[in-house]
């Protein structure tokens, strides 16, 4: 009987029996075979890692200083320009009250000198008990009553604080005077309505004046009055307005001391010439 062949058993390659190897076999092959890992010393490690982090730390605090001084000297400039721009804009509004309070002066004194001539024709019919004359034309010249808007402004929206101590004493001084004549602004404007409201209670001319010709002693005496009390009103205004000249024109001189500037206001009303006629 002819001899079987015997089967022949398939021939696998390496690859399929690498293949075949389970995975943790082969990791524990791998492990045997590796050489023993280094031991790793935890301190060495610990006091790089605090280095590390107080080098982040210092280098925060330091950016933030820088920050800081950055934001601070970007402040400090500006608050530099608004300082340097309020200081130029109340310098100039002292000079223009200086201004303006020397050409108010001037028409009311004009004004002032109109009434004393008023004054004395009523005193005269009065004491002869004769019609009083015609008045005098009245060609009062217009004029700007000072005014401080930007002073005020500055102390509503709290921004005083950026002037010096004298400065503020200054302009504050400056104020008083402004309400004094503020007040006197009122007095005087009642005082000369009166004089007009009594005017005209009696016939107009053909040259607009008041006809006083049938006016009776008892008119006379109440015209000599409302007449009087507009000059009282108009002159306290004028000294007023000497005193501010006073004021400001020290402010505008560069001058913050109040010793400085009541010697300035005392100067202004030295060369008032008006005296009490009644």
């Amino acid at each position: 009987m002819a001899d079987r062949a015997e089967p022949e058993m398939p021939q696998r390659s390496t690859d399929c029996m690498k293949s075949a190897v389970p995975p943790v076999a082969e990791s524990l092959s791998s492990s045997e075979i590796s050489p023993p890992m280094l031991d790793v010393h935890a301190p060495h490690e610990v006091l790089h890692t605090w280095k590390g982090f107080f080098i982040h730390i210092a280098t925060i605090v330091v950016g933030l200083f820088i920050a800081v001084a950055l934001e601070q000297a970007v402040e400090a400039l500006h608050r530099r320009h608004e300082v340097a721009a309020l200081r130029e804009d109340l310098h100039a509004e002292s000079r223009q009250t200086v201004t303006d309070a020397r050409g108010s002066e001037a028409s009311h004194l004009y004004e002032i000198r109109w009434l004393t001539t008023r004054i004395a024709q009523t005193q005269v019919a009065i004491r002869e008990r004769h019609p009083i004359g015609p008045r005098e034309r009245n060609d009062m010249p217009n004029y700007v009553s000072p005014d401080i808007p930007i002073w005020r402004s500055a102390k509503a929206g709290g921004r005083t604080p950026l002037l010096t101590k004298g400065e503020v004493n200054a302009y504050a001084e400056i104020e008083y005077v402004q309400v004094h004549l503020d007040e006197l602004e009122v007095a005087k404007s009642k005082a000369r309505s009166a004089v007009k409201s009594f005017n005209r209670e009696f016939p107009v001319l053909s040259n607009g004046d008041p006809d006083f010709s049938s006016a009776t002693p008892e008119d006379l005496h109440t015209y000599l009055r409302l007449l009087t009390t507009a000059y009282e009103a108009i002159d306290a205004y004028a000294h007023w307005l000497r005193i501010i000249i006073g004021a400001a024109s020290a402010v505008v001189d560069g001058k913050t001391s109040l010793d400085e500037i009541y010697a300035s206001e005392r100067r202004a009303t030295d060369t008032e010439f008006f005296h009490n006629f009644m």
